[in-house]
């Protein structure tokens, strides 16, 4: 890494050195773009240098380079095709997002969906066509979260979910419709789908406000999945939200 294009900002430093003399050390990492625009994360720690009279009269930054740590780091939660978060990823996410919203008592929703008949569109289109047109739903899918707690995973296959906050029932459910109709807007052909000449999605839709509700994680992706089950067995290229009054609670 050259130092010429990733010198620490100085607002590190002025961070560090407005902390309270009585902390010992301060320790964390920090990211930022170079001149170069790439990325470079680094893993600091500012000790502080006190006198015989326990007076502070400096500091001693250690710094490490962990920025290709970062890159695997990145790479194992990534799928690599979309681009989206990897099913892993949305395991470890799914259980903070529900500790998170117990703690707080707040609404967590889940979308998984399906993109329908996506082996009759392999095979009339060939692998790469479909490799192509999971990118560009995966894309439209991203495109529609816009707050920094959603998260937009390819959980396998043709198979994508999307975890997010909401107000409400009615709010989430609007969401969700307005992703599907992205996705549709995307035009692109499919002729051999049973339910439109070019792709569309199904959504299984959770919502849970736990404030009053308590769920796990296995439960709160079987519910989604089964809502997602009765959109495509209901005809498809729709949303389906799973009834609150039939959760299973813990």
């Amino acid at each position: 890494m050259n130092d010429k294009y990733c010198k620490l900002p100085n607002e590190f430093g002025i961070h560090v050195k407005s902390t309270k003399n009585e902390i010992e050390s301060l320790e964390g990492e920090i990211s930022f773009t170079g001149e170069d625009g790439k990325e470079c994360w680094y893993q600091n720690k500012m000790m502080p240098i006190f006198d015989a009279q326990h007076k502070q009269v400096g500091e001693i930054l250690v710094r490490y380079d962990i920025t290709q740590k970062k890159i695997y780091e990145k790479l194992s939660i990534t799928d690599a095709l979309t681009q989206l978060y990897n099913r892993r990823h949305f395991n470890y996410v799914l259980t903070q997002e529900i500790s998170r919203a117990t703690r707080n008592k707040s609404v967590l929703c889940f979308i998984i969906l399906d993109v329908d008949y996506f082996k009759k569109y392999n095979d009339s289109y060939g692998h790469k066509a479909g490799d192509d047109a999971l990118v560009a739903v995966a894309q439209a899918l991203d495109k529609s979260l816009h707050r920094g707690g959603d998260f937009a995973f390819r959980l396998g296959g043709e198979e994508f979910g999307a975890i997010f906050s909401s107000k409400d029932e009615k709010s989430a459910l609007e969401f969700a419709n307005q992703t599907r109709k992205n996705i549709e807007a995307l035009n692109i052909q499919h002729s051999n789908s049973d339910v439109s000449d070019h792709i569309t999605v199904s959504m299984g839709l959770l919502v849970v406000d736990f404030a009053t509700t308590g769920i796990d994680e296995d439960n709160f992706f079987t519910l989604a999945d089964n809502a997602l089950y009765i959109a495509k067995d209901s005809g498809r290229n729709k949303v389906v939200i799973h009834q609150n009054e039939t959760l299973e609670l813990f």
